[in-house]
């Protein structure tokens, strides 16, 4: 039989079960909806590594384009980079564009990693052709 003080301690652990059950479910969440293409850039990033033809970047260019007709305005430059980013866009196209064959896809995946990684150049350093990376 149970005492009185083993029931409270069994108690605690079911409340604090259920709360940790609770904060990974909304955490899975939370992560998922980050997972979906926020802008042009990131779907192209979703859709175009491993592509095999030009036929099929092609397609994936018309998807994301319907998903976000703004294509590259809606996307500030530098955008993607932060914590868990990556440092540059030659970076990301490295990992990106490896194992795609299409060089069309591959070429699309470069310049969306360039948008998105690459630090926006101030007017200054675009006049005279510095880089900013």
């Amino acid at each position: 039989m149970a005492t009185g003080k083993s029931l409270i301690v069994s108690r605690r652990e079911m409340v604090y079960t259920a709360l940790m059950k609770k904060l990974i479910i909304t955490t899975l969440l939370a992560f998922s909806g980050l997972a979906q293409a926020g802008n042009f850039a990131t779907c192209l990033l979703d859709e175009l590594p491993g592509v095999q033809n030009n036929n099929a970047a092609g397609a994936a260019y018309q998807v994301c384009s319907a998903r976000h007709p703004e294509r590259y305005d809606g996307v500030e430059q530098g955008s993607g980079r932060g914590f868990f980013g990556y440092e540059s866009g030659a970076e990301c196209a490295l990992k990106k564009a490896r194992d795609t064959h299409s060089q069309s896809a591959a070429g699309m995946i470069r310049v969306a990693c360039n948008r998105l990684y690459n630090k926006q150049c101030s007017a200054l350093a675009t006049e005279f052709g510095l880089n900013c990376n």
